[in-house]
């Protein structure tokens, strides 16, 4: 019985605590309910929006363009752009997420338009910068549903001033954390989160999104590696001075093809060596970096796998924990009841025996009078 009423109180406990969700309160001072799930799946909505259109917006820009410089610039914009809005849009906290990946759009938005990146792609730089317009617009309609007004105009400076005080320097994209906008944004909007009740199913379930983003882009992520590899060798001056040197060499063969057959299988056999000399070194260089992305593609797995490990160790020891503490309360309130009705009982128990005594003598008395 006393595991039928604990498990009850169990089951009741997990439904109400996955029925709660978060108040926003707004400038208007309105409310809405907003679910931490609910911004979560909007922001993987929106990344792999982004990744598409990063993506399609550097092919363009490599299919039009005749320059391999901006090919490979823009082969370079595809291959760190995305990873980097993966981090930052997949953090801890989704309101974070949210405000980090906003601000790093809007820095590769200056970055195309008037910074260090604005010639990057020559007559093609309008196809970067209308699809970060793009991005940005998007973030901000995710924004006006975070507060019941959808004024967020204070908020957007913020993102905005800081974006332009710490400009991106290089393709690389390095840039500066982006925490302390979270406290100054929630205040100057009036957006609250409250702590809720979170289970081990929705830790698992944000963990297996992020793993999964990561493992959709990371085959197109070697690819894009191995392309970048592939244009760095073939535009490196020294294997341009071997074809140069080999191409001198064909026009003195054909020179004296007539006179000199014996030179001329001689200059052949010495052609094909240099030939598979150089072959076999891009093919080394290939080899190894292959092996150096295998192995970073392990590091990373075992470093996802080992949170996984952790996060889970913790909620199950956290589950745990809760579990005893309701099962030490619950004996602790039925022994108490036990010990009332005890009580109860023996106290009853006692004032039958009295009145029994009671009619007992008075039945006495009266047979006596007989």
């Amino acid at each position: 019985m006393i595991k039928c009423i604990f498990f009850l109180f169990l089951i009741s406990q997990v439904a109400i605590a996955q029925k709660k969700k978060k108040t926003s309160v707004g400038p208007g001072g309105g409310s809405i309910e907003l679910s931490p799930l609910e911004l979560r799946a909007t922001t993987n909505d929106f990344f792999y929006k982004f990744e598409r259109t990063i993506t399609e917006s550097a092919d363009s820009i490599i299919k039009l363009s005749t320059n391999p410089l901006i090919d490979k610039e823009a082969l370079i914009w595809k291959m760190n752009a995305i990873p980097i809005a993966n981090v930052a849009i997949y953090n801890s906290d989704a309101f974070l997420g949210y405000i980090d990946v906003s601000v790093f759009t809007y820095q590769m938005k200056l970055y195309f338009e008037n910074g260090a990146g604005k010639n990057l792609f020559g007559d093609h730089q309008m196809i970067a910068i209308h699809a970060l317009n793009i991005l940005w617009e998007d973030l901000l309609n995710i924004g006006r549903n975070l507060v019941p007004d959808n004024d967020i105009s204070e908020g957007t400076k913020i993102v905005t001033d800081f974006a332009q005080q710490h400009p991106l320097k290089s393709s690389y994209f390095v840039r500066q954390s982006t925490i302390p906008l979270m406290t100054k944004i929630q205040n100057v909007e009036k957006v609250t989160f409250k702590k809720i009740a979170v289970d081990m199913s929705q830790n698992l379930d944000e963990m297996r999104t992020q793993i999964s983003s990561y493992m959709v882009m990371m085959p197109k992520q070697v690819h894009w590696e191995t392309e970048l590899l592939l244009n760095n060798t073939l535009t490196n001056p020294n294997l341009t001075n071997r074809f140069d040197s080999l191409a001198d060499l064909t026009e003195r063969m054909v020179a004296v093809m007539e006179s000199t057959p014996e030179f001329i299988e001689n200059q052949r056999i010495a052609s094909f060596q240099d030939i598979r000399g150089e072959r076999e070194a891009v093919l080394q260089a290939i080899s190894q970096e292959r092996a150096l992305v295998l192995d970073e593609i392990k590091k990373e797995r075992t470093i996802v796998l080992e949170e996984l490990n952790k996060q889970l160790t913790f909620q199950r020891e956290a589950t745990f924990q809760d579990l005893t503490t309701l099962s030490h309360q619950s004996i602790e309130l039925v022994s108490n009841k036990m010990e009332n009705m005890i009580d109860k009982l023996y106290w009853r128990t006692v004032y039958m025996i009295a009145i029994l005594l009671v009619l007992l003598f008075i039945g006495f008395i009266i047979f006596k009078k007989k």
